[in-house]
């Protein structure tokens, strides 16, 4: 997301061949299939290894975007952004277009959008939204991405009207293999919910992928950022972002938790009128499992997320330990139990 100063007269930049994009990837991908088998009859999820200390600094093209692509339909929009559908006019594919205006990036956060663009355009995993190119001009700056042709993860789970509690876990363990991914190459993406998760596919051959890294960090190598601001989406921050205190990548598996039981029950565990009442729930950890929802959910889901929503972060289950649990690998989630989702916002108030 990040860009130079229009000052600098940087020399243009060819664009390079971005690998083909526009098509959801079919039973999780390049790397997914032949590995060895994690539990019950699900492959392993591999994604390729980043190296930040070898960075692109000459990655952001000053050419006109309008050269290279045709933007379409709006199919996204955010606070500070606006993502385009977009045909590539060499070979007619498609790519998603992210749109993001400069005066809405000020002073140092400059720096800080280019650095995470430079990660985001390391990072390959399956389950993670591929960035290709990254174009700039004197107003915007244009993310060239992956399209995936399908939905929110909760939009297309409240048109599906019910699913099964092995679909949650299949959901659940792309998710979590890639935060593992992520993790593993020192990076933290800190706000994670439905509302960035792409899904497309069906039951087993379901493809959810990790998008929106507005607010992800490094926390490895020389450049290591400590993390210490305040963010994530309210009801799915863990308690020790909301003491305004250091943490670590722990942070992502509570989100996961999080997750994890709104996809279960269909509301959030932790919900108040007020932000102060929902803050001190998430404080002391106040939810429970006592509504008839639950009547029917496998103690190994609700044992998965007493393990993630834990208040110390030592204590809370790593990607890692979340994988190798029996309701995540599949053997322990029940396939005849059927979740009836509605719509409803997890934002407070709403």
């Amino acid at each position: 997301m990040g860009c130079l100063s229009s000052k600098n007269k940087t020399p243009k930049v060819k664009p390079p061949k971005p690998d083909d994009g526009g098509q959801p990837v079919k039973g999780g991908g390049e790397g997914s299939s032949g590995g060895k088998k994690a539990g019950n009859d699900r492959p392993e999820i591999k994604g390729k290894k980043v190296d930040l200390s070898k960075l692109d600094d000459d990655f952001i093209i000053f050419e006109p975007l309008e050269d290279y692509y045709t933007l379409g339909e709006e199919i996204g929009k955010g606070g500070f952004s606006i993502v385009y559908q977009a045909e590539r006019k060499k070979d007619g594919k498609d790519f998603a277009v992210k749109c993001i205006k400069k005066d809405m990036v000020e002073g140092d956060d400059i720096k800080l959008l280019r650095r995470e663009v430079q990660i985001m355009r390391k990072l390959d995993h399956p389950n993670i939204l591929k960035l290709f190119e990254v174009y700039e001009d004197d107003k915007q700056f244009f993310l060239v991405m992956e399209l995936v042709k399908g939905k929110e993860l909760f939009d297309k789970i409240v048109d599906r009207g019910m699913y099964s509690e092995r679909d949650a876990s299949n959901i659940i363990y792309q998710v979590v293999s890639a935060v593992e991914y992520l993790h593993d190459n020192g990076i933290a993406h800190r706000d994670l919910k439905p509302e960035n998760l792409l899904s497309a596919g069906e039951g087993e051959e379901e493809i959810v992928k990790i998008a929106d890294f507005g607010f992800s960090k490094s926390f490895a190598g020389d450049d290591a950022e400590k993390l210490m601001t305040s963010c994530g989406s309210p009801g799915y921050v863990a308690p020790e972002i909301l003491t305004a205190e250091s943490y670590d990548k722990s942070v992502d598996m509570w989100s996961v938790g999080v997750i994890i039981y709104i996809l279960l029950s269909g509301y959030p565990p932790f919900y108040a009128d007020s932000a102060p009442a929902l803050f001190k729930k998430i404080m002391d950890v106040k939810y429970d499992f006592d509504d008839s929802v639950w009547d029917d959910i496998s103690d190994s889901a609700k044992d998965l997320i007493r393990n993630l929503l834990v208040k110390e972060p030592a204590k809370r289950f790593t990607a890692k330990q979340c994988l190798q649990h029996p309701w995540v690998k599949g053997a322990a989630a029940n396939d005849n139990a059927i979740l009836k989702v509605k719509k409803f916002r997890t934002e407070l108030g709403n």
